[in-house]
């Protein structure tokens, strides 16, 4: 399943100088992520892999968009760590944005097929026994996408992941998928507190989008989330967690994309239930 995603938020960075320092320069948020940037990559090219890792997470923390680079040399380097899964989803983020045009895009291809390969391999040696006392309570889900995504926060994570899904499948209802197409419906989320806001863009058949925002408060709402899906008219959908026998949110037919969605979205509820 492919994945498309903007990023958020992220740890404290270095001074270049002063490795146990916070990088400090004047240059406004767009010039710093392109000088920290050709630091990753100086810092690729001589296997710093460590280092690539904490300079990708200050460029995350500027709040500017991420370039498209940025998601392929975040791939290398959790490729190079070890970290396969992840490394395939930032490759997979990269191919999506920037298409068959783009600088990197037989590399990133080629090192999708070899993390895939990595990641058989891993899978078939023998799995390590457990440490119950270290993995007790862990969300391996959970601290994956937030790994992935470069946060500490498992509701940013969430929102994210979520937002991802919604902008890689969005619903057009036809067998052949035509990229930023302005047709079907486009959705994307947002938490405030304890409420869930849907914002859902429904474009007219001459591409006009008619914008609706809808809010719902997650307390006594019950967080499992059903879903479905109709295979003849291409679209899968999740129920309203409310209003069960309503189509909540529409995406392109998808079962794996359908799955982890609700998944998701129950935990984003949960999780939202449970915070103070």
């Amino acid at each position: 399943m492919k994945y498309l995603i903007v990023y958020r938020k992220w740890l404290f960075a270095l001074f270049v100088l002063f490795p146990t320092l916070t990088y400090a320069s004047g240059l406004p948020p767009e010039h710093e992520a392109n000088r920290l940037l050709l630091a990753v990559q100086s810092s690729i090219d001589s296997a710093q892999w460590d280092k690539a890792e904490r300079q990708l997470k200050q460029i995350s923390e500027l709040e500017v968009p991420l370039a498209e680079k940025f998601h392929y040399m975040h791939g290398q380097v959790m490729y190079q760590q070890g970290e396969y899964d992840l490394a395939q989803k930032s490759l997979e983020i990269y191919v999506l944005q920037a298409g068959d045009d783009g600088e990197f895009y037989t590399q990133a291809l080629q090192m999708i097929t070899e993390a895939e390969e990595k990641k058989d391999v891993v899978s078939k040696k023998p799995a390590r026994t457990p440490d119950l006392k270290l993995d007790k309570g862990k969300d391996n889900y959970l601290e994956s996408l937030k790994k992935l995504y470069l946060t500490d926060s498992s509701t940013e994570a969430l929102v994210l992941r979520i937002n991802s899904i919604l902008t890689t499948v969005p619903y057009q209802g036809a067998r052949v998928k035509q990229k930023n197409a302005n047709k079907g419906v486009k959705y994307s989320i947002s938490v405030t507190g304890h409420e869930l806001q849907i914002q859902e863009k429904k474009y007219d058949r001459e591409g006009a989008p008619t914008l609706l925002v809808n809010k719902m408060d997650v307390f006594g709402v019950d967080p499992f989330i059903k879903s479905g899906c109709d295979y003849d008219r291409y679209v899968c959908w999740l129920y309203h967690p409310v209003n069960q026998f309503d189509r909540w949110i529409l995406i392109d037919r998808d079962k794996d994309a359908v799955k982890e969605l609700s998944e998701a979205m129950a935990r984003l509820i949960r999780l939202l239930q449970g915070s103070k």
